[in-house]
């Protein structure tokens, strides 16, 4: 039983020449072998499609899923532009994918289609087989809560699911996402992986309540009209009076104050706020239940620095005796944003942990995908991700 990997990162301006490169260096960690998956993150300087020419023709057309993103992480650490590239061999490992389009019209249909073309490869309950659901969706169409709950659904608990939400850098104009050939728009690119060897999925994002339980009285999608029977925004300016708040600074002050909503394993889900509107209601990312439980979060470079060290630590520890072959980073894009320069700090953290000869690939993700401890995967915001795959 053996699984090679190796990374590979490129910052050409040239499209095709910068996914060769960064492919070609991936796939010569692999001891000359085909690759079995190669995994690839870029941003949005590039013609996307001639990305992928470049990383095909570098690859003998391996298998290959991807996306544009808010930024690569590799193992040069984090970077707002270029490309990285993860290439995967393994005598144990089978890989079927999937893309499918439309999922802002259609977000349930979409995502039930396209997870109906992976079910029938799942490994059986009591196989030595187990299976992971490698998912990039587009992360602008703000239905990825109802995309993730619908897939998971489709694909039952012997398939967890991970990974992010494709982004561009931080334009909110268009993402790419892609399976072999194909690259497209508004859609959700799935890889199903089934192997023998362990597998290990960490999620962690280091927020805790800054006051009281709040109720959310009034919500539709991702807009909470009201907090207490209040209007949403009114209710942060009276708990927070010394941030002196307006539409103007909002933005800035909730990258550091999300919302959390608080779940039956003791942990948060957490929802990225993005902005206030005239009448005081307030716009997330991703959907706010009506009247769920609420709590105004906070963090700090160190606690963000904690959850991806445990993180990474509760991925690495799920593979038992064996040691990663490597390691996929999704990290929201907004933590990017807070962070800034000390993202170094977090990506060197993660790779302290998994081991500075281990290959690392990752995106600054516009949302993240994940299950906790226990029950399905959720859409997380704020979040780290840590997927490890085992030799």
């Amino acid at each position: 039983m053996t699984t090679r990997a190796g990374s590979g990162t490129s910052h050409l301006t040239d499209a095709y020449q910068a996914g060769h490169t960064a492919a070609r260096q991936a796939a010569s960690a692999l001891a000359g072998h085909a690759p079995t998956l190669v995994i690839a993150f870029t941003t949005d300087q590039y013609d996307q499609a001639e990305v992928v020419r470049g990383i095909r023709a570098a690859t003998d057309n391996a298998a290959l899923i991807g996306c544009c993103t808010g930024g690569i992480i590799s193992s040069d650490g984090p970077s707002s532009a270029g490309l990285v590239v993860l290439a995967l061999w393994s005598d144990v490992m089978d890989v079927t994918l999937a893309l499918e389009t439309g999922i802002q019209a259609a977000p349930t249909l979409i995502a039930e289609t396209v997870a109906d073309r992976l079910e029938p490869h799942i490994p059986a309950a009591g196989s030595q087989r187990r299976a992971v659901a490698l998912m990039l969706a587009d992360g602008l169409t703000g239905s990825l809560t109802e995309v993730v709950q619908h897939t998971t659904t489709t694909l039952g608990p012997l398939c967890p699911l991970v990974g992010g939400g494709a982004g561009d850098n931080l334009k909110f104009l268009r993402t790419s996402q892609f399976v072999n050939d194909q690259v497209s728009s508004d859609g959700i690119a799935l890889a199903l992986i089934s192997t023998t060897a362990p597998v290990g999925i960490g999620v962690q994002h280091g927020w805790t309540p800054a006051g009281r339980a709040l109720v959310v009285t009034r919500s539709d999608g991702n807009v909470i009209w009201e907090l207490d029977g209040r209007p949403a925004f009114t209710v942060y300016r009276e708990l927070f009076p010394d941030a002196e708040l307006t539409a103007e600074n909002f933005g800035a002050f909730v990258i550091s104050h999300p919302i959390g909503l608080p779940q039956a394993n003791g942990e948060f889900l957490i929802r990225d706020p993005l902005r206030t509107r005239a009448d005081g209601a307030i716009e997330c990312v991703a959907s706010v239940p009506d009247h769920a439980v609420a709590h105004i979060m906070q963090g700090t470079p160190e606690s963000l620095f904690a959850a991806a060290q445990a993180a990474t630590r509760s991925a690495l520890a799920q593979l038992g005796a064996h040691k990663p072959a490597a390691v996929l980073v999704f990290d929201c894009v907004s933590r990017l944003i807070m962070l800034g320069d000390e993202a170094k700090t977090e990506v060197r953290l993660i790779q302290e942990i998994a081991g500075l000869e281990t290959p690392i690939a990752g995106m600054f993700s516009f949302g993240e995908i994940a299950a906790a401890e226990t029950g399905g995967a959720l859409f997380h915001n704020k979040t780290v991700v840590v997927y490890a795959i085992g030799q």
